[in-house]
């Protein structure tokens, strides 16, 4: 497997979200090291076989963010919700260790182009009160899902869909989402009648 993820209190890593980040867990990216060194995280150089690639996305205490939405392109009458990966990889030469007070890991939240919260993935999500971590090896990730409601989009307008890590501020990508405005199908032209010729008249013959 590509990533190994230990919980607390067999607290499930990628079931459970929240509706802020109130900044109240605990942020311990690598055991042992104290918080002067959690600005400086030397990052693991990047080979030709890493099996994640180059790093495309921004990078926190060592661990890259990637956030992808399926489908691809989004047809609103094709898709009543958008499923949303977060991952988190760990591109450096250090264990990182993110701590939680409870169930609450990561969120989905979808605004329009003004910053209106249209959904929010937490909303319907239970939380259990039981502390919980993640540990996240060197090269490998750790990878967090959730589904955003589309009711409030429109196609053609431009939207924000940010992915965070609950209670830490600094861990946030924002991407931007357009709705394809789909053309309604041509009607499909009826082959017109050929009238019959009146009584006591020939119909002409092709030569």
């Amino acid at each position: 497997m590509n990533f190994r993820v230990a919980v607390c209190a067999a607290s499930v890593v990628a079931l459970a979200g929240c509706s802020s980040s109130s900044g109240v867990n605990r942020w311990i990216p690598f055991v042992g090291k104290g918080k002067k060194d959690q600005s400086n995280t030397a990052i693991a150089k990047v080979n030709k076989t890493n099996p994640f690639g180059p790093i495309t996305g921004p990078v926190f205490y060592g661990l890259e963010m990637r956030v992808k939405v399926s489908p691809d392109v989004v047809k609103l009458s094709d898709a009543r919700s958008l499923e949303v990966h977060l991952q988190l990889i760990n591109r450096s030469k250090k264990e990182a260790n993110l701590v939680f007070n409870d169930s609450r890991k990561y969120d989905f939240i979808l605004r329009d182009i003004g910053g209106k919260k249209l959904a929010q993935w937490s909303d319907d999500q239970p939380v259990n009160q039981t502390p919980s971590y993640v540990i996240i090896n060197p090269g490998e990730r750790a990878e967090f899902v959730g589904n955003v409601s589309t009711r409030d989009m429109v196609a053609g307008r431009t939207y924000t869909l940010e992915a965070l890590v609950v209670g830490y501020d600094r861990m946030r990508q924002t991407i931007q989402l357009t709705p394809a405005i789909e053309r309604p199908a041509a009607a499909a032209q009826r082959p017109s009648a050929t009238r019959p010729a009146p009584a006591g008249q020939r119909t002409p013959s092709a030569h």
